[in-house]
């Protein structure tokens, strides 16, 4: 009985110990190969040098950027570096992308994922803000500003917190002060956050929906969640879950309340999302090797690959998948985001640069539905 007890324990600890290590390699995509790929004519985007994390586009071409967030302290990085929000007119690609002035804003700025609402003829821009990395982080806070494009200036009218917050990552406005948003990270240690980070297959991240008073989780136990849109109709509501290399698409019932839809394996770990406004598509930035995106946020090598993929989607389902950009980093070091316009496409990284692309190759154009 005792030598069958001891084979039981065995082999239990060799097939976690198995289990532990395929879902490693999985996560951190250590014999994936890929290859280039461009969709046209590229340029780097003037002024951008330090990332443009998540970009939002108005109808009019003109965009915004978050530029120079700090999530991961780096190896050998003792001081924190402050963040901006940028803008850059989609319309003349030449040009260099602004530093956005900020009116009545006494906090400091470290943004990551951001959204825009328009009402009554005003622009808003809801953006997620970090304390700084060599700092205990509180609760992350959504800073809500009002855009005047003309005179390219940002207006503090709010900041919102919650205990809900955690380790926020992007957010979709879905009305004035109301908003979805994901946790990617859940620990507020920075050591036990990047021990949460490490071991990303462990389903602990959630979405948050805020209704401008009260946040609440309406989806949990998620994979480092992480990209976030919502469907033209404003029927469903779109999540990429790193790890887990997916995305998957909820009924919106009622805010508070989501059903689950379809899941679509990606075999890349997808970043922001952002829907096409003319078809409906899903465009994203995508991190196609875990292993070499991990040692660059930690400051171990000085580039990741970068990949962008168009995600048919019809009814809350997807369909098919295309390739629109793929880099081993040499060009560009870890997208995140990737937002069409006009037959071109605007990518945006962690903290390198950017790039504008004009989309003449099928993958750009095919009809996914």
């Amino acid at each position: 009985m005792g030598l069958l007890l001891n084979f039981f324990w065995y082999g239990t600890l060799l097939a976690g110990g198995g289990w532990l290590s395929l879902r490693v390699l999985e996560h951190y995509d250590i014999y994936k190969v890929f290859h280039s790929n461009v969709p046209g004519p590229c340029q780097y985007v003037k002024g951008v040098e330090r990332g443009s994390e998540d970009i939002a586009v108005l109808p009019t071409g003109i965009a915004i950027l978050s530029t120079g967030g700090t999530f991961v302290r780096r190896s050998g990085q003792t001081t924190a570096t402050e963040g901006a929000l940028m803008t850059f007119n989609l319309n003349t690609p030449d040009t260099a992308a602004k530093v956005l002035k900020l009116s009545g804003f006494k906090g400091y700025l470290n943004p990551h994922g951001l959204s825009l609402f328009t009402e009554g003829g005003k622009t808003y821009v809801y953006v997620v803000n970090h304390a700084p990395f060599n700092e205990p982080p509180p609760a992350d806070t959504v800073v809500k500003f009002l855009w005047d494009v003309e005179k390219e200036n940002l207006i503090h009218q709010k900041t919102f917190s919650s205990p809900e917050f955690r380790g926020l990552n992007n957010l979709v406005v879905v009305g004035l002060d109301k908003f979805y948003t994901t946790n990617w990270v859940m620990m507020t240690s920075p050591i036990l956050r990047i021990i949460e980070i490490l071991f990303f297959f462990l389903p602990l991240q959630n979405v948050v929906y805020f209704d401008g008073k009260v946040a609440s989780v309406v989806l949990s136990g998620l994979y480092g969640a992480n990209g976030i849109d919502i469907s033209l109709d404003k029927k469903y509501l779109y999540v990429a879950e790193v790890p887990a290399k997916r995305v998957s698409s909820y009924r919106i019932e009622a805010p508070t309340k989501l059903v689950h839809v379809d899941s679509k394996p990606l075999g890349t770990s997808a970043d922001n999302l952002n829907v096409d406004p003319e078809t409906g598509d899903i465009w994203t930035g995508t991190h196609p090797r875990g292993l070499e995106l991990m040692k660059y946020l930690l400051g171990y090598t000085n580039k990741s690959p970068s990949q962008v993929l168009r995600i048919g989607v019809k009814d809350g389902h997807f369909t098919k998948v295309a390739e629109i950009y793929s880099d081993d980093g040499s060009v560009l070091t870890a997208s995140t985001v990737a937002v069409p316009y006009k037959g071109n496409v605007f990518i945006g990284t962690v903290d390198h640069k950017a790039l504008f692309c004009k989309t003449t190759g099928l993958n750009a154009i095919l009809n996914l539905k």
